[in-house]
């Protein structure tokens, strides 16, 4: 009898613990390099996390060395809280930190890996966003493919490396072009 009360006791904790506990989603874009949207996203309401990688090509097991991403985009994956941010949201902060209006790459880093894009999982997101873009937006809307994370030294790259991230940003002039565009919201 005390091994039966024992089990219920540990399901009605496991039971409230699951109801209490934070819900988890991903959204995944790209935005130019991944050290940029990795800041971009990291103090944003209600997300939990975010890990730079590759997402959008066919090339299996891509790698932060020359030639070796194939048609993959730098991206970040955002974990973050449904009931705390919704999608839209995040969607908007996206176009907000992007040019939208260039497609070749992003700032000074040029060419597809660089090019902007927002993964959706199912055609409701993938209206949300089509529904948020700047009529002059130039940002693909594409379907979530597998994502890669990048190699640790990567991750956080703006925090561990902040002087020389801070001097690449600068000299990319990623702040001047985004105060020329419109915000979205």
């Amino acid at each position: 009898m005390k091994k039966i009360s024992y089990i219920l006791i540990k399901i009605k904790i496991i039971f409230f613990l699951s109801i209490f506990q934070a819900k988890s989603d991903a959204f995944y874009y790209s935005g130019g390099c991944f050290w940029c949207t990795e800041e971009d996203f990291e103090e944003f309401k209600g997300v939990k996390e975010v890990i730079s990688g590759f997402t959008g090509g066919t090339t299996p097991n891509p790698k932060y060395y020359p030639n070796q991403w194939g048609d993959h985009r730098e991206a970040a994956k955002v974990i973050y809280d449904p009931n705390k941010v919704s999608f839209a949201e995040l969607v908007k902060h996206v176009f907000n930190t992007v040019d939208y209006e260039d497609s070749d790459g992003q700032f000074c880093d040029r060419g597809h890996s660089y090019s902007p894009a927002i993964y959706y999982k199912n055609n409701e997101q993938k209206n949300i966003i089509n529904d948020i873009a700047p009529k002059t937006s130039k940002v693909a809307v594409e379907k979530e493919t597998k994502f890669y994370p990048v190699r640790n030294e990567h991750q956080n790259f703006y925090k561990k490396n902040s002087l020389k991230y801070y001097l690449y940003k600068t000299a990319c002039g990623r702040e001047k072009r985004l105060k020329q565009l419109k915000k979205v919201k």
